[in-house]
């Protein structure tokens, strides 16, 4: 498993559930950033956070984050650091927001204020707002700091991705490094599709109409294998109405389209054409490469992550905000915290 993906993965999700700030005057401090304090039990709900949200994966018992390994190091010590991180992280967005000259206007005040309505009715749905507080052992004061900090780091990743481009170069070469990482497995196709069913009402053809539209598809189907524009067949004949919103074909990996149609794209080459049969009616399909462009959006996204955090980094270096662990960091590190997951949902 790849560090670089592990704490990538886990940091932009983090920031909606947890921010720092000196709240537990009865626990140690563990760390400082400034003048706020990170106690040890802001540390452990970074930490059980983190947890929780890989559950379901290679990680999800107390043993796996003992004995995966991470580039050289067991999982949980890879985590502990990534609670750590964040705790800086979300002080640092609310310092360089600062910094930068942006004021927290009555604007911002109030959007801050939606935040904590939305999040204190969101617990209240589910339990309530006090259980929720009492179970993750947090105060609404760290709330309040969740909220400014979340909106402090959406303004200036706004402010950051609106004066960056990215270039076609770094898309091609951001794909080619990372295709095994997050494009493995996934197929790109167009398709004709000849329906057998009423789309609206979701009722099965007569078997008249479904013999018309099996020739129909039939002879779409030998247009293609001679070699006709299939472009051109899609917007002709297509009764599927992603087609149109779709023009460059279907994107997909395992078990995002029906069985028929993967199995079908799963037999031909790169350019063939291929015909079965599903639940909807009949596909004539071509099989299409699938390449850095297929992935343009996410590609860009995650480049402009990477180069905000880079921009971040900068700033904290030269504005000086670094975090300085204390004594009382050792025995936090060498104590068995709890794998048990909050009762904080994204």
């Amino acid at each position: 498993m790849n560090k670089k993906m592990l704490c990538s993965a886990m940091a932009i999700s983090f920031i909606l559930t947890a921010a720092g700030c000196s709240l537990f005057s009865s626990d140690p401090v563990i760390a400082t950033v400034g003048d706020y304090n990170i106690t040890a039990a802001e540390f452990d709900f970074y930490l059980n956070n983190l947890k929780q949200q890989m559950q379901g994966t290679e990680l999800s018992s107390d043993e796996d984050w003992e004995t995966v390994d991470i580039n050289g190091q067991k999982a949980i010590d890879v985590i502990r650091e990534k609670a750590l991180e964040t705790a800086l992280d979300n002080i640092a967005y609310i310092e360089i927001y600062e910094r930068l000259g942006n004021e927290f206007t009555d604007e911002a005040k109030q959007s801050i204020s939606d935040k904590k309505n939305n999040l204190v009715s969101q617990y209240e749905q589910n339990g309530g707002y006090e259980e929720f507080l009492e179970s993750a052992n947090i105060t609404d004061d760290f709330i309040d700091f969740l909220c400014e900090s979340t909106y402090c780091f959406e303004q200036l990743y706004t402010q950051f991705t609106d004066e960056t481009t990215v270039t076609d170069d770094e898309i091609k070469a951001f794909y080619d490094e990372n295709q095994n990482a997050y494009y493995s497995g996934y197929r790109r196709a167009k398709h004709v599709l000849i329906l057998t069913k009423d789309p609206e009402t979701n009722e099965e053809y007569s078997e008249e109409q479904k013999a018309e539209a099996k020739a129909k598809a039939d002879d779409i189907y030998k247009r293609a294998l001679a070699g006709e524009d299939f472009d051109s067949l899609v917007s002709e004949y297509s009764e599927d109405p992603g087609s149109s919103s779709n023009p460059d074909g279907y994107v997909f990996t395992d078990g995002e389209m029906v069985q028929e149609f993967q199995d079908c794209v799963d037999s031909l080459e790169i350019g063939g054409i291929g015909f079965c049969k599903s639940d909807f009616g009949y596909h004539i399909i071509q099989r299409l490469a699938v390449d850095e462009k297929s992935f343009e959006d996410d590609i860009k996204m995650r480049i402009l992550s990477n180069k905000f955090m880079d921009y971040m980094d900068e700033k904290k270096s030269e504005y000086g905000i670094t975090l300085v662990e204390t004594d009382e960091m050792a025995k936090v590190m060498n104590s068995s915290i709890s794998t048990s997951s909050t009762d904080s949902d994204n």
